[in-house]
């Protein structure tokens, strides 16, 4: 059993001038963005091509899945150009109402309105900008006007993109968009090898963008005639000493054997590198207990005297304001909590695997045990895995119609239980305990007590049970904004539930260990929907009410109460606690927040980026930065988008400017913005990553117990 922890701390140094870095154009944090045109506009799973972008919605007939734009909304395609030409849009549509029209927009030239009938042929612009070009339509009949197909015509033959570590060979028609941030001064430096035995009408371009619509042609094969076109051809452009963004595109046109760009790279000044960490011994807790209440927004937490433990606990420890769940939903977001790997799909993690968080404390020395209410962690699952101790004490069943209503008072049950534990671990051994309520998660049922005084009574009579919000989600049961209203106010008298709680759980505690042997980590998995984008439950969108969670860590005496405003994700719990279980510096994928707890100041980038996944979207992904988020959502079919059921949309892609628009209620994809196209990057690039650090599927070993308590709680257990 380790005897200290090795907590790093920054040490001064004296101060140092810039350096020169060098830093592959395509890397382990950039990915590339491959165009080729096509015909048909659709939904791909990638983001390449002609895609159906914003405002539409598929629906089911028979033998077609025909597409319709929802009331009080435009449409919006995105096309691909790789050279500009005359081009026209078709618009195929079928049972217009009588007189329909639409009107077309291309960029920010309005091309007018034009009559509907079964084929209809609008003229594009011949100046598009080359890369993407956004097109949208107005119907007069919106929801009415069935559109069974968009195209574009002409178009030139998709081309072929290869990369490899050492960069990319590139033949026929086809564009390789790369945009990174820049700190200001610094070069582009790569080669380009032309093809062997070019065809007539061969053509490659890199073309550089400082500003939306505004690319610089800074290299261009075959040069003048004058020039050798078979020889390497090194490059060496200028970036200019402005910070920002700047989008690369490589384009090729025309048919014949491939080029190749290679040793593409960033040639910048940066500041140096942090100082060496120098290490202080604390000698570990005798208990550490990572306290998760299950579902609990962000922004339930301080608000309006509703969490005033939580408070308490906030002002004497570190409370983080920004802090992010990985995924939107239980097990993802707990087997990154465990493990330190975002899961991109639903797969158990496989045992023996990825060494979790409980083994980690195990292997230490120390006293494993989970306690739980909700079945996702029972001791049949992966989630279970190092635990010596798990008790799995679910809620009664509620959500079948036959079933009595049942008061959610599972955070009391947990807490009695877990006392139990603490009770019994044995004098000088060291406890990890991981405990998850089911509180303020539905049923939105909290004793009568708690109800009276955070829900009275009043223009609705709807109840909070599992079944009820279920059938709200799955539009069997319409609502108005009264019962909104209510279904909000039950959510919170939950939080409120489990608050009271954990007060009479840690007074205690208290009075078993001295709250200055004792580390609480008090987090959630993820949030909860309230009808903000007309959804009710979790798992199926990436919006902040379901990804924004709060983070409260105390240890009294050994962590300096403060806030902490940068961003901070899951996977750092993960880091920090490793690093405590191991007792030096451990590899994770977060990073520790050690020097965020002990240090004098904050250490932590305010600029950083968070990333998430969705599993239940089968695909959907997220980066937010300070500014903007980006969310990928390419499903196929009608089931494409966020949400599910009640609120759901069908975007391709969705982004939001977070300073202007917090409550991510206007989608702005396909405005030009560079900043956007660097999280595309970004966003890819760690896709890519992702899916390399996936280990192989575990088995799955639910019962017919396990499948009931989930399907009771709402779940849709395949």
């Amino acid at each position: 059993m380790p005897i200290a922890v090795l907590i790093p701390l920054a040490v001064a140094c004296g101060a140092v001038g810039p350096v020169v870095v060098e830093t592959p154009l395509i890397g382990a944090e950039h990915g590339a963005v491959v165009l080729t045109e096509g015909r048909d506009l659709s939904n791909p799973r990638s983001v390449e091509q002609n895609r159906l972008l914003r405002g539409w919605r598929f629906v089911r007939r028979i033998g077609r899945r025909p597409l319709l734009q929802p009331e009080g909304t435009a449409s919006v395609v995105e096309l691909t150009h790789l050279e500009q030409r005359v081009r026209s849009l078709i618009v195929e549509t079928v049972d217009d109402p009588p007189d329909s029209t639409v009107s077309v927009t291309a960029g920010d030239h309005h091309l007018g309105t034009f009559s509907l009938a079964p084929r209809v042929e609008i003229p594009l612009p011949n100046d598009l900008p080359v890369g993407r070009a956004t097109v949208t339509l107005s119907f007069s009949d919106p929801g009415r006007t069935s559109v069974n197909r968009l195209a574009v015509t002409p178009v030139h033959a998709s081309g072929t993109v290869a990369v490899d570590p050492g960069g990319f060979s590139q033949m026929g028609w086809s564009a390789v968009e790369i945009t990174r941030r820049l700190s200001g001064g610094g070069r582009l430096a790569a080669e380009f090898i032309p093809p062997n035995l070019p065809q007539p009408g061969q053509t490659f371009i890199l073309t550089m963008e400082r500003r939306p619509g505004e690319p610089v042609e800074v290299f261009k094969w075959p040069g003048p005639p004058a020039e050798t076109v078979d020889e390497p051809q090194l490059i060496d452009v200028d970036l200019g000493p402005e910070p920002g963004f700047v989008r690369f595109r490589f384009i090729a046109r025309g048919q014949g054997p491939a080029a190749r760009w290679q040793h593409s790279r960033l040639i910048e000044p940066t500041s140096p590198a942090d100082p060496p960490l120098a290490t202080a011994h604390l000698d570990p807790p005798r208990l550490i207990i990572l306290y998760v209440m299950d579902a609990l927004r962000a922004d339930h937490v301080g608000r309006n005297g509703l969490t005033p433990v939580l408070d308490r606990l906030a002002a004497e420890g570190v409370r983080f304001e920004n802090h992010f769940a990985v995924a939107p939903n239980t097990p993802p977001s707990t087997r990154a909590l465990f493990s330190g790997l975002t899961m991109l799909d639903d797969r158990q993690l496989p045992h023996p695997g990825p060494t979790r968080l409980a083994e980690s404390f195990r292997d230490a020395g120390y006293r494993t045990a989970s306690v739980t209410g909700n079945p996702h962690l029972g001791p049949e699952l992966d989630l279970a895995a190092g635990f010596e101790i798990v008790k799995l004490l679910p809620l009664e069943e509620d959500h079948h119609p036959d079933a009595s209503p049942t008061v959610n008072d599972n955070a009391e049950v947990l807490h009695r239980e877990a006392l139990r534990l603490i009770r019994a671990l044995p004098p000088g051994e060291r406890g990890f305990l991981y405990l998850h309520t089911m509180n303020p998660h539905n049923p939105y049922t909290p004793p009568p007590e708690i109800e009276a005084a955070v829900a009275p009574p009043g223009g609705s009579t709807i109840d909070g049970r599992t079944r009820t919000l279920v059938a709200v989600r799955d539009q069997d049961r319409l609502i108005d904004e009264d019962d909104r209203r209510r279904l909000r106010q039950l959510y919170a008298a939950g939080v409120a539930y489990n608050d009271r709680e954990l007060g009479r759980f840690m007074d205690s505690l208290n009075d078993l260990i001295d709250p200055r042997e004792v580390l609480l980590i008090a987090t959630s998995d993820h949030g909860e929907e309230l009808f903000e984008h007309g959804g009710v439950l979790h798992g199926h969108t990436l919006y902040d009410e379901l990804v924004r969670i709060p983070l409260v860590i105390h240890w009294p005496g050994s962590v300096r109460p403060h806030t902490i405003s940068a961003p901070t994700t899951t996977l750092d719990v993960h880091a920090t606690l490793l690093e405590l279980a191991a007792g030096t510096t451990a590899p994770s994928t977060g990073r520790s927040l050690w020097p965020e707890l002990t240090a004098a100041a904050e250490t932590m980038p305010v600029d950083r980026l968070v990333f998430a996944a969705a599993p239940g979207l089968e695909g959907a992904t997220m980066v937010r930065s300070a500014r903007r988020k980006l969310i990928l959502a390419p499903r196929n079919g009608v089931r494409r988008g966020q949400g599910f059921g009640l609120g759901r949309t069908g975007d391709l892609e969705y982004v939001f400017d977070l300073e202007a628009d917090p409550g991510e209620q206007a989608n702005l994809a396909g405005t030009a913005n560079l900043e956007v196209a660097w999280l595309r990057t970004r966003l890819l690039g760690w896709i890519r990553v992702q899916q390399s650090l996936q280990p192989s599927p575990g088995q799955q070993t639910m019962s017919s117990t396990t499948r009931d308590q989930l399907e009771a709680l709402g779940y849709v257990v395949d």
